[in-house]
């Protein structure tokens, strides 16, 4: 299922006003965007989803522990983050399919399913949602959990598929990294975990697995 990429379709009650991540935040935030620019997971590119900005991090602030920071909308062009490039979610309602936040720049359009993983377990510190060609087309192979081709991102439906998807990896005791491809959202992969550098670890050696599976399918 191809759409545009880039596009808020929640309901967004913004303050402007400036986020204060710590330097600490700020450093892991970059470390793990520069891995999954890198590799592609991550970035802009004008070949790629009509040259809009792909891919989103965000991590737990410890002002809350329902409150989180993630990348501001189409940032993926810039070379690093800073306070101007975060927002901070402070409520998700996913029936009225509202967001509430702040920042000087509006948070990133799949800010929704970031929130309702921090909602499923305090143990979830950071989500990385990537695009990845390879593991998005060889999931299945790759056995990796999914939700529906007929959900698109940034609705009240993926919400749900998170949360009903989310909680049955957690209650089978799947560990933490999670990881699960949105077979709706063209190239979409979603990692959370206890810290940005695990949902980056899950992340590479998920594309590493995939990139294999491609080569020998091709020999």
């Amino acid at each position: 299922m191809t759409e545009q990429e880039g596009v808020t379709k929640y309901s967004l009650d913004f303050q402007r006003q400036a986020v204060c991540a710590s330097h600490k935040v700020l450093s892991e935030m970059n470390a793990c965007r520069s891995l999954m620019i890198d590799n592609g997971l991550l970035g802009q590119d004008d070949s790629r989803y009509g040259g809009y900005g792909f891919g989103n991090i965000s991590s737990r602030s410890t002002e809350s522990n329902t409150v989180f920071l993630i990348t501001g909308s189409q940032t993926g062009h810039k070379h690093s983050l800073s306070n101007a490039s975060l927002s901070c979610i402070t409520d998700i309602n996913i029936e009225q399919n509202s967001l509430r936040a702040y920042g000087e720049i509006v948070p990133s359009s799949e800010s929704m399913t970031h929130g309702v993983l921090y909602q499923q377990s305090d143990q979830i510190q950071a989500v990385v949602h990537v695009h990845s060609p390879d593991i998005w087309r060889y999931g299945e192979a790759l056995d990796l959990a999914s939700t529906s081709e007929d959900i698109p991102y940034g609705t009240p439906e993926m919400a749900y598929a998170v949360q009903q998807l989310s909680s049955e990896l957690m209650l089978s005791k799947v560990p933490l990294p999670i990881l699960f491809v949105m077979k709706g959202h063209e190239d979409g992969v979603v990692a959370a975990g206890s810290s940005l550098a695990q949902c980056a670890h899950i992340l590479l050696d998920t594309l590493q697995r995939s990139k294999q599976w491609s080569n020998a399918l091709t020999k």
